[in-house]
């Protein structure tokens, strides 16, 4: 891609929208075609330095996207060290004509990428060039993962069974097989032609953990560990050194009364004011079809929990029959909710009921991101129920969030979402709030669970 966007972007510059050319004529295009191994030599030097070739499984485009950016904005600068160092007499390559391959070059390996990625995923989806995996694990964690698994098929495990010792063989984890027991898992990987298994219990000692590894060390199986649930929620632990000698390192929680709750309260009312204006002919549409299609206010009003348990009136375009809980007091939708309107249906599929929210973002209430708020009676019940479920309240409830971006959302399990929600909150950075929207983007088409 970047040899192609080389004559592409010769023939754009010089010929199709030429810009001011020295001397009135085009370059000599023999010294730009002299100059693409070299060019090509760079960005391969730079991806493979900035290990952008490393394939990531499970990982949304969205990172590839920020990966190859970040490489080839590294590039740029050796491609203009390049043409400084250049000596030929007095002829000197255009460096606005490299801002123009750089921009091109950048577009067609995205889309090179993104083309190889839909390929894959098809593959996958129809069961080719997938890993028959086992699950190590019937707790919360073996759940998750089992979840995650069934929900992308595209990211191209095959789910084959579950090995614990907690259960009997037969019985099933998530709706998955139990297939044997710890003892017996060198049997049952070579029985099951097996190619990954995911260790996703935390009861299992490490000793354990090592024997397990050790008794398929003559199979071409791989191991993943998955940490326990704790050390999910907290996400505090990363990996340092002290002159070789590896470390653990635990981070101090966010902060969010400082410098970031400043950054990301101006980044709430930068994009949240544009989306609330760009959006108000759309709005007005929804308002207009709600009306036309069934009786009632236009907007529902609900009291939900943000930032430091304070409550706020948050709003949504109704998507329900009028008094929808007069009977059964507040309950979550279902698949097949019959409470739904027609327009509901459309609106939460594609989320559109939430657009009012922006209006609570611009006031402060909410976040573009964050963990979702909910209504009072549900946080008491969770709270008493989910450690750590408290801590959600420490920023500001967001319009979408990790947990919805990964399609954990309608009646999904309350401490799958609540990982999720931790982990944004200790892993909060602006990059990160920008990534979850460009994602949500995407995901608004896809999401399986919106009803």
């Amino acid at each position: 891609m970047a040899l192609l966007a080389v004559p592409l972007v010769y023939w754009l510059r010089f010929h199709v929208y030429p810009a001011y050319i020295p001397g009135g004529e085009p370059p000599d295009p023999v010294r730009y075609a002299a100059a693409t191994p070299v060019v090509a030599v760079t960005v391969i030097a730079v991806f493979a330095f900035m290990d952008v070739y490393r394939w990531r499984r499970g990982v949304e485009f969205i990172n590839e996207l920020f990966s190859v950016v970040r490489a080839m904005v590294v590039v740029g600068v050796v491609v203009l060290a390049e043409i400084g160092t250049y000596r030929d007499g007095t002829f000197t390559f255009s460096r606005l004509t490299a801002f123009y391959w750089l921009a091109v070059a950048t577009t067609l390996i995205l889309l090179a990428r993104y083309g190889l990625r839909l390929y894959q995923e098809r593959l996958r989806v129809r069961g080719n060039a997938v890993d028959r995996t086992l699950v190590v694990g019937s707790s919360s964690a073996a759940n998750l993962v089992i979840q995650r698994i069934r929900m992308f098929p595209d990211y191209g495990y095959q789910l084959v069974g579950v090995v614990t010792d907690d259960l009997e063989p037969g019985t099933g984890v998530a709706g998955v097989d139990v297939v044997g027991r710890t003892d017996h898992l060198r049997q049952v990987v070579g029985e099951h032609g097996i190619d990954q298994v995911f260790i996703a219990s935390p009861a299992l000692s490490h000793d354990r953990v090592l024997e397990l590894v050790e008794s398929c060390r003559e199979t071409p199986v791989e191991f993943r560990i998955v940490p326990s649930m704790l050390e999910i929620m907290t996400s505090r632990i990363t990996s340092d050194q002290l002159d070789g000698i590896p470390l653990l390192q635990f981070r101090r929680s966010l902060d969010m009364s400082s410098t970031h709750a400043a950054l990301k309260r101006g980044f709430d009312l930068v994009v949240g004011g544009l989306c609330l204006l760009v959006g108000l002919p759309l709005m007005v549409l929804v308002a207009l079809l709600i009306r036309v299609t069934s009786a009632g206010p236009v907007l529902l009003r609900q009291t939900r929990v943000g930032a430091g348990e304070r409550t706020f009136e948050m709003f949504k375009f109704r998507s329900m029959k009028q008094d929808a809980e007069a009977e059964s007091g507040p309950v979550w939708a279902s698949t097949e909710d019959g409470r739904r309107t027609w327009a509901g249906r459309v609106l939460r599929r594609f989320s559109l009921d939430e657009l009012p929210q922006l209006w609570n973002i611009v006031r402060g209430e909410m976040s573009l991101v964050g963990p979702r708020p909910e209504r009072p009676v549900f946080v008491r019940q969770f709270k008493s129920t989910f450690n750590g479920y408290g801590d959600r309240h420490r920023v500001r409830p967001g319009l979408t969030g990790w947990a919805q971006v990964n399609d954990l959302r309608g009646q999904t399990p309350v401490e799958d979402r609540l990982i999720y929600d931790l982990y944004y909150i200790e892993n909060w950075s602006l990059s990160f709030d920008i990534k979850v929207v460009l994602i949500t983007l995407f995901r608004v088409f896809t999401h399986k669970n919106a009803y």
